[in-house]
């Protein structure tokens, strides 16, 4: 998938500097979290200095102090507004009552996978994979707003369906924790290992298809109303 495929999110910022601050002050501000993000990946977070990051955006270290304090700041800012503009799009999905279960289990798929293929998001995971004992406060805040988040969206939904008659899930919570894993387990692992491996919008359309139906083989309610082991959602 290409970067025009998976950035398909509105830009959204969650601190109060990026709300306040006019045009040039927002560029600036964005030339940094850029920077960041590049060095992030090529140096690591620990290596990565603020000079480096003033020396490849432009502007001062007055100016990066301003808006995030520090490089701690810095990164969680940009965990933070990263995890605002894919939970934005997931919001839009999780609200659409119209949409039957396939539908809607493939769009909100096919929203995370994109993420995944973000480069922002992906050096955001990179650092808090090799630095997150470093900064647990930031990597907690991450499982927070972003996985644990999905997680409840996508829960809910489920329970909605569930109720409607269109699904029937014993275990909302854990069928989203085990549907989300499907979608991003193979996917992500390839992007840690294999970076400069690309696949096809093609390709990931198939395969999120394919979760999507192991899923429903599992969730689809039976004449007597339960789920196919009785009681408990299987996924395949």
């Amino acid at each position: 998938m290409d970067r025009g495929n998976a950035r398909e999110l509105t830009d959204r910022t969650t601190d109060k500097d990026a709300s306040t601050v006019g045009p040039r002050g927002r560029a600036r501000r964005q030339a940094l979290l850029d920077a960041a993000a590049a060095l992030f990946v090529e140096k690591g977070f620990e290596k990565t200095t603020l000079t480096d990051i003033i020396g490849r955006a432009g502007g001062s270290r007055a100016t990066l102090y301003e808006h995030f304090g520090d490089k701690e700041g810095l990164f969680r800012a940009m965990m933070e507004e990263n995890s605002a503009r894919i939970q934005e799009g997931l919001a839009a999905i999780q609200a659409d009552e119209r949409a039957a279960p396939e539908d809607g289990l493939t769009r909100f798929a096919l929203h995370i996978v994109a993420a995944l293929f973000d480069d922002r998001t992906m050096a955001i995971i990179r650092v808090l994979v090799s630095e997150g004992g470093r900064i647990p406060d930031i990597a907690e805040a991450f499982f927070r707003i972003g996985p644990e988040t999905a997680q409840r969206r996508l829960a809910n939904y489920l329970a909605r369906q569930t109720a409607a008659g269109a699904l029937a899930v014993a275990e909302p919570e854990a069928a989203a924790r085990g549907f989300i894993g499907m979608i991003t387990g193979n996917i992500l692992l390839r992007r840690l290992i294999l970076p400069d491996q690309s696949l096809s919008l093609e390709e990931v359309e198939r395969y999120v298809g394919r979760a999507v139906a192991l899923f429903l083989t599992g969730a689809r309610p039976l004449p007597n109303g339960l789920p196919p082991d009785g009681g408990t959602l299987t996924l395949g």
